[in-house]
């Protein structure tokens, strides 16, 4: 559920017949202040001030054995994925030390794909701060397709609040939202740079000032005028923008409704770092129509080309996002 799972969702979902396993997610924004070898050698940490965002999960030791195919840890360990761990530059027996004092030794490298997206999994939510962590996602152990239990639920679900978004993926899909059409924040940070922050409150935060001046640039658009864009985002852009002026097709873009690019903060109503917090996304045609014409966010010949320059679009989303691009690279990049 993109908006959290309601009050009694779990119970509900586990009465189904054919669940044998649910397991709750808890999405945790882990602010990692500092890693360590085995022998203690320090491997990273970000300047005074400032901690590394990561977007981590944790779930009870069934859940990630029995549902997820992971290894059994205890509350002092914690899972990396294969690229989440070369990121971090870190192998089994090196340890996390985070903001709040926790000490988390790696207990397991896994591939990629068994992570859902997330770049790290522990088990216990109560050693990563409250006001980061958001129930959103469960694993369940289902003997038939996802299709079927997602017909399962919606009836059930209509007498808890028939008005609430869910989606049913299966495990090789992204945990997170949006499943295929979102990559995960690793993959973010392998393309884009990792950074570091400093939480200011309401919503939003301070990057690391070395990261930016690398990393986000303040040029003129084609179409869209002025903006702060990560540079591989404003050479996407640039070229999307002039291959429409090229065509005859400048009406496909109402440069009054580009909502921008750069903006360091979380996603709305959420703990998770938004893709504009890399410069990684933007809002183009927002709020417009979406009937599809001139200056409509869901265009077909806007659609085509972000798509053809490895964007997708958050129209697709389960709680749908039209006019909101991010980077998504290419099928085939790993």
């Amino acid at each position: 559920m993109p908006k959290g799972l309601i009050e009694g969702f779990p119970e509900l979902v586990a009465e189904i017949p054919g669940v044998n396993s649910v397991s709750v997610i808890t999405s945790v924004t882990m602010h990692l202040a500092s890693s360590h070898e085995a022998n203690g050698t320090l491997v990273d940490q970000p300047p005074s001030g400032f901690v590394i965002p990561l977007h981590g999960a944790t779930a009870d030791v069934d859940g990630l054995e029995v549902v997820f195919g992971l290894p059994r840890i205890s509350p002092e360990e914690v899972i990396l994925g294969d690229a989440s761990a070369a990121l971090r530059r870190l192998d089994v027996g090196d340890t996390m030390t985070f903001e709040t004092g926790t000490i988390l030794t790696v207990a397991a490298i896994v591939p990629e794909d068994q992570m859902a997206g997330y770049e790290a999994i522990a088990t216990d939510p109560t050693k990563f701060a409250a006001s980061r962590a958001e129930a959103r996602a469960m694993l369940v152990l289902y003997e038939d397709s996802p299709i079927r239990l997602e017909l399962e639920i919606a009836p059930r679900l209509k007498n808890l609040d028939p008005d609430v978004l869910f989606a049913v993926r299966e495990r090789s899909d992204s945990a997170d939202r949006g499943g295929l059409v979102v990559r995960s924040q690793v993959f973010i940070k392998e393309v884009f740079g990792e950074f570091a922050y400093r939480t200011t409150g309401g919503g939003r935060f301070v990057i690391d000032p070395a990261w930016v001046s690398e990393n986000i640039v303040d040029k003129n658009i084609p179409l869209l005028g002025r903006a702060k864009c990560h540079k591989v985002t404003t050479e996407i852009l640039t070229d999307i923008m002039q291959d429409l002026i090229d065509n005859g097709l400048s009406d496909v873009i109402e440069q009054r409704r580009f909502a921008g690019c750069w903006n360091a903060r979380y996603i709305a109503g959420s703990a998770r770092l938004s893709r504009h917090s890399f410069g990684a996304a933007a809002d183009i045609n927002f709020f417009n129509p979406t009937d599809g014409g001139p200056g409509s966010p869901v265009n077909e010949e806007l659609l085509i080309r972000m798509f053809a320059a490895g964007m997708t679009s958050g129209h697709l989303w389960t709680n749908a996002d039209p006019g909101h691009f991010e980077y998504f690279g290419f099928p085939d990049e790993e």
